[in-house]
């Protein structure tokens, strides 16, 4: 818990998230998504794990994985997600507002 008193409690670092995301079908017919997350507005140490959620065809909402970010930097990263073949209406990072971070 020493970096959420660090960055929170004793420091002032208020992050920002932008993400990019876009939806394909692999030769299974497989969902895959293309993730680009990024954080900014904060310093080369801070550290994140920010929730990863999809939102599904049915409406659903559900937890897909914590991205781990350090520094003001970008991920790109493509996930398959196996066995899902209706492609979700979107990704969405704090849904729930997990991190506290401006909106941007």
């Amino acid at each position: 818990m020493n970096w959420f008193f660090d960055e929170y409690v004793y420091g002032t670092a208020l992050p920002s998230y932008q993400v990019d995301t876009r939806f394909e079908k692999n030769a299974e017919g497989d969902v895959v998504l293309q993730l680009k997350l990024t954080q900014s507005n904060v310093d080369e140490q801070f550290r994140m794990l920010v929730p990863v959620y999809l939102e599904l065809a049915s409406g659903r909402v559900i937890n897909l994985g914590h991205a781990r970010m350090t520094g003001n930097t970008s991920l790109e990263q493509t996930i398959p997600i196996k066995g899902l073949k209706d492609t979700p209406q979107r990704a969405i990072v704090n849904y729930y507002n997990d991190v506290l971070c401006s909106d941007k």
